[in-house]
């Protein structure tokens, strides 16, 4: 269990992580307030979502809010009610976001045909593991296919996927790389990153890509 930080210390990290670029203390800020998300988790589960799209979008919202405090002009006692609205508030956002492209499209129902006139399904471009994600869908599908299937995802998982695969004409990068854009460790780059493929491989998350196949 994450141990809870005094007031001294969080107003601490924070600064060791904005100002001095300490990543470690941006860890511990996390996992610190981690049981924060759980519990708005807990609180919106069975509305549409699962657990762990959840606690990603929970996740997002708190890393946001602990980029964006102002510690000098704020008394840090202030903090917790900060972070626990910016975690609900982004959770909330997922939610309106799954609610208003609700359908589900299934795993093995035809979608269209690929360049060589093959019959191709949904389970085809998502594919079971990483590569297979990208490899499949750049060589068979128009690249604002791709697009359409990031847009389950959060804007931050957004971008590790775009940065991690090389989508919009953009260089693959480790996950070391992205991690130093995001100015956060590699091991929560590879967890988000986690996260994001499996809402890829979601079918609930697929539903619109029938649009965007030529027939």
């Amino acid at each position: 269990m994450s141990k809870k930080l005094s007031l001294e210390e969080t107003y601490d990290y924070l600064i060791k992580w904005r100002e001095l670029n300490d990543q470690e203390a941006q860890t511990i800020l996390v996992t610190s307030n981690f049981p924060l998300v759980k519990y708005f988790a807990k609180k919106y589960f069975n509305v549409g979502l699962n657990f762990d799209e959840l606690q990603s979008a929970g996740i997002e919202g708190l890393i946001r809010a602990i980029n964006k405090f102002d510690y000098f002009n704020n008394d840090i006692r202030q903090f917790s009610s900060y972070i626990s609205m910016a975690i609900d508030n982004q959770i909330k956002m997922e939610i309106r976001k799954f609610k208003k492209h609700s359908h589900v499209l299934s795993f093995d129902e035809p979608i269209g045909h690929n360049k060589d006139g093959d019959e191709m399904t949904v389970e085809d471009i998502i594919g079971t593991d990483s590569e297979e994600i990208i490899e499949s869908v750049i060589s068979a599908m128009k690249i604002d296919i791709v697009r359409q299937s990031l847009k389950c995802l959060t804007s931050r998982e957004r971008k590790i996927i775009l940065l991690r695969f090389g989508l919009d004409e953009l260089h693959r990068k480790t996950q070391s790389e992205v991690a130093e854009i995001f100015g956060c460790s590699r091991s929560l780059i590879s967890k988000q990153e986690e996260h994001a493929l499996m809402k890829m491989r979601h079918p609930r998350n697929t539903r619109k890509l029938k649009d965007f196949i030529d027939e």
